[in-house]
């Protein structure tokens, strides 16, 4: 389907270019094409959150709103050089060639990768549709499944290079959604059993207290030095701000879970970032569980005093790197505390709450 879109996208608009489109009404639909995607990557989020924090639309909220933004931003950017613009120009027939093929494969790259990321954010999964993983597989996070011409990759990192510029802000579209494309692809793998793709941005959280540090590193026997980070996930409906599917259940798997790290010294949130998958979580006994990232888990919430399901995950940095964010779902994020070196007194601390905490309610 991906082959299909892109090459059915690029021959429709290379034609109406050609035999449409003066060597200015080119430029100026090339250039609304830019602002159009410039304007859904920038605004999508923000308008799915005005509906998933309602509970409306849930899976399919973040596909619509970038679709919407998509379409409703190139409709204006394009009209408004229909004012601005004069058509009229004339250079030859050699430069509106030129020009044709030129704005007319570029526009078509814009659409059909929009169209494509789009595609990737779709609650739905099948032979039919574009999957950069196969869900009857194993993940492999080195060789995703890519399209013959990769436009998706392309409008992701021209936006990515666009949003470092001038459109620059103390959080970076590089750092939030680091390899942008794997995040919404392993998102929706295994929608086909009922694993919701979002959850509430306030599902996630960290411990909190004085003396508790989430973020720990240790070494583990077969995997050397890693990165351990305690996490809780609320229990809850996503109107009410936690990750339960309509059956009241929180189900995920790990390729969920990311930590986005950057190089020691630059921990801002400007920039890029690199995006690493647990490896697996830390049981009460200090081993290693969980190591399959496709792997379903459904934890038990029934009596938790706080509704939230605390997790031990663990990453493998590479050398030089700290982490900086962890990310759940789709659309959950919080900011990691400096690691600190895991001692008993701090794994105490961490499991003392949790003891407290877990403890069924009296009420």
């Amino acid at each position: 389907m991906a082959t299909a879109i892109i090459i059915i996208v690029l021959l429709l608009t290379l034609a109406h270019f050609y035999l449409k489109c003066s060597m200015m009404t080119s430029f100026s639909t090339m250039l609304a094409s830019i602002f159009a995607m410039i304007i859904a990557f920038t605004y999508y989020e923000k308008l799915a959150e005005l509906f998933v924090s309602r509970g409306y639309g849930v899976n399919w909220a973040h596909f619509g709103c970038f679709v919407l933004a998509f379409v409703l931003g190139f409709a204006l950017m394009r009209a408004l050089a229909d004012l601005l613009v004069g058509a009229n120009i004339d250079l030859g027939k050699q430069v509106k060639v030129a020009a044709s093929i030129v704005c007319g494969l570029t526009t078509g790259a814009i659409i059909s990768g929009s169209l494509l990321v789009a595609m990737g954010m779709l609650p739905m999964q099948g032979k039919i549709f574009y999957s950069r993983f196969d869900p009857e597989k194993p993940i492999t996070l080195s060789n995703p499944k890519k399209p013959f011409v990769n436009v998706d990759g392309f409008v992701v990192g021209f936006y990515k290079w666009i949003s470092a510029g001038s459109l620059s802000s103390g959080k970076s579209f590089g750092v939030l959604h680091a390899d942008f494309l794997s995040q919404i692809h392993l998102n929706r793998l295994k929608v086909g059993e009922d694993v919701l793709t979002i959850s509430s941005r306030k599902a996630l959280t960290l411990p909190s207290g004085k003396n508790k540090k989430p973020v720990r590193t240790m070494d583990l026997a077969d995997k050397g030095k890693v990165t351990v980070v305690r996490m809780g996930i609320l229990a809850k409906s996503i109107p009410d701000g936690g990750a339960n599917n309509g059956s009241g259940q929180i189900l995920f798997y790990p390729a969920q879970i990311r930590m986005i790290a950057k190089k020691s010294g630059s921990l801002n949130l400007k920039g890029g970032g690199k995006a690493l998958w647990p490896i697996g979580f830390l049981d009460m006994e200090g081993k290693l569980v969980g190591s399959d990232l496709e792997k379903i888990e459904t934890p038990d919430t029934k009596g938790l005093k706080d509704r939230t399901v605390w997790l031990n995950a663990i990453f493998q940095l590479p050398p030089g790197y700290e982490g900086v964010l962890l990310e759940f779902k789709q659309n959950a994020v919080v900011q990691l505390p400096p690691a600190v070196q895991s001692t008993p007194e701090v794994e105490q601390a961490l499991n003392k709450g949790d003891e407290e905490e877990n403890k069924p309610s009296q009420q």
